[in-house]
């Protein structure tokens, strides 16, 4: 089942929505994957039944994808990536073409909301994913499993630091705190599973310019 996340803030990427669900997602809803410009990020198995279509049908039946659009990304590739996500899916579970619908069509309500309003058609994806070749990139498995933090350095005022905490819990999802260093103040994030996540939330701070050095420490 396709949805649109419906959220164009800059910065709600696959990323930050599958952060938001690890969280503990403040809404009666979930999600199998989110799919942005960039990568297809997988919260459950589709073993799970994901709480998205709006009806008991859908939700007992449904593989949930969440398409972004977010305003910082590029919605014709994230579309492409979901066509390739799609078609992956289908292969493995062995499901028709036919049986692959919009969440408007279990609720009636206007979601994939831009598709329907026709800045990409349903017509179009349903193209993209016959053409696809299913091979969407999986993210390795997870082999480090020790836990680390990012540290921004840091900050004269408490002010600048909880500007920054808004965007780290607001705009990515992720749980994040301040904490006094002498007469200044830093940002801490929550809990990274393996170096290669904590490197990426430690560069993923630096290109927002949230902060000029973002260290990772082991807890």
């Amino acid at each position: 089942m396709v949805h649109e996340t419906d959220n164009p803030r800059s910065g709600a990427d696959a990323d930050a929505h599958a952060r938001l669900q690890y969280n503990g997602n403040s809404r009666s809803a979930s999600w199998h994957y989110t799919v942005d410009d960039k990568e297809a990020v997988q919260s459950f198995e589709h073993i799970w039944r994901c709480w998205a279509a709006g009806s008991t049908t859908g939700n007992n039946q449904g593989i949930q994808v969440e398409v972004c659009v977010n305003s910082d990304g590029n919605y014709l590739k994230a579309i492409q990536n979901a066509a390739e996500l799609i078609a992956k899916i289908m292969k493995d579970e062995n499901i028709p073409i036919s049986n692959v619908v919009q969440h408007n069509h279990f609720s009636g309500k206007n979601c994939p909301r831009n598709m329907r309003e026709g800045n990409i058609t349903w017509s179009q994806l349903i193209t993209m994913v016959k053409n696809a070749n299913g091979n969407v990139q999986q993210q390795k498995p997870i082999t480090d499993n020790n836990k680390y933090r990012v540290l921004t350095g840091t900050y004269a005022t408490k002010q600048a630091a909880e500007s920054v905490l808004d965007v780290l819990k607001h705009r990515f999802g992720w749980l994040a705190y301040i904490e006094q260093d002498t007469k200044q103040w830093r940002v801490k994030t929550g809990t990274f599973t393996g170096m290669t996540a904590a490197q990426a939330g430690a560069e993923k701070i630096k290109a927002a310019k949230l902060a000029q050095i973002a260290n990772i420490v082991a807890i």
